[in-house]
């Protein structure tokens, strides 16, 4: 098997989506004879890569510590959107997304990462996407995008129903596409929290 990480490294100070405040990644001031080192975080639980829950869009009431690790990992989907600024539903999704329950975007766009118009110019998905994804159940969607829609937010209220997860700002996805076997690890922090910052793994036979 083949680990591919799909995530991105947290850093102090790095770009946040717009409105949301930067990270602080500090090293505690300690003594110079104390035997070890140390550190600080403080971050909005949607900095880099994430998994939102229902809580983020106000259609649940749940933490992400509450529910059952089982449900962020499973054999996983990728479908290959690259180059597209606006993504619609295609022939075949259906199928794809009553097969799998865990379901990745490859939009492409994790090649723009730590650049100014990251947080502004990315692909959105049209509503119906988000609308057959819940038909199905799909339990996870994931994109490589800050994410997959923009002011109001449509996605996020049509697809964040309880049981359902967003995960934004993957990296790497392009290892996955084409690939007959893909398994996805997506482990939140066991926090109390609407979302949840993440170490997103995807594994491939190799």
């Amino acid at each position: 098997m083949k680990y591919i990480d799909l995530t991105h490294t947290i850093r102090h100070g790095m770009p946040v989506f717009p409105g949301e405040k930067e990270p602080s990644v500090l090293r505690d001031n300690l003594p110079e004879d104390v035997a070890y080192v140390t550190h600080r975080l403080e971050s909005n639980m949607h900095t880099g890569t994430h998994i939102d829950a229902p809580f983020h869009a106000k259609s649940g009431a749940v933490t992400i510590d509450c529910y059952p690790v089982e449900m962020f990992a499973g054999p996983a989907a990728v479908i290959d959107v690259s180059r597209k600024n606006v993504i619609a539903m295609q022939p075949g999704w259906e199928q794809i997304f009553n097969e799998f329950k865990i379901v990745l975007f490859h939009t492409g766009y994790s090649r723009n990462w730590g650049l100014d118009h990251y947080y502004t110019e990315y692909p959105v998905f049209e509503n119906s996407v988000a609308e057959a994804l819940l038909k199905a159940n799909v339990r996870i969607a994931g994109f490589d995008s800050p994410s997959p829609d923009k002011s109001p937010f449509a996605f996020h209220s049509i697809y964040l129903k309880e049981g359902r997860f967003l995960v934004e700002n993957l990296n790497n996805l392009g290892a996955l596409v084409g690939q007959k076997q893909v398994s996805f690890m997506v482990f939140p922090l066991k926090i109390e929290a609407e979302a949840s910052l993440i170490r997103a793994i995807g594994v491939i036979a190799g």
